[in-house]
């Protein structure tokens, strides 16, 4: 499959223009996903930002996820 067919794929998959995925940035695995170790393994690094109090500032992520 070419890049192209790939980013028409996606696109038609998401209802996304073909011009928009190719400005993601999607691509094609050429080789399988990397094991991690357990030691290699942190939380995710996102935020409900419904939940987030908006007056609180911090500069790292881990700041808001006490």
């Amino acid at each position: 499959m070419s890049n192209s067919e790939f980013d028409a794929a996606v696109a038609a998959a998401t209802g996304d223009s073909v011009a928009t995925i190719r400005r993601r940035g999607f691509s094609i695995l050429t080789r399988g996903p990397v094991e991690l170790e357990p030691d290699d393994l942190r939380p995710p690094q996102i935020i409900d930002w419904d939940c987030a109090d908006a007056n609180q500032f911090a500069r790292f992520i881990d700041d808001l996820i006490d």
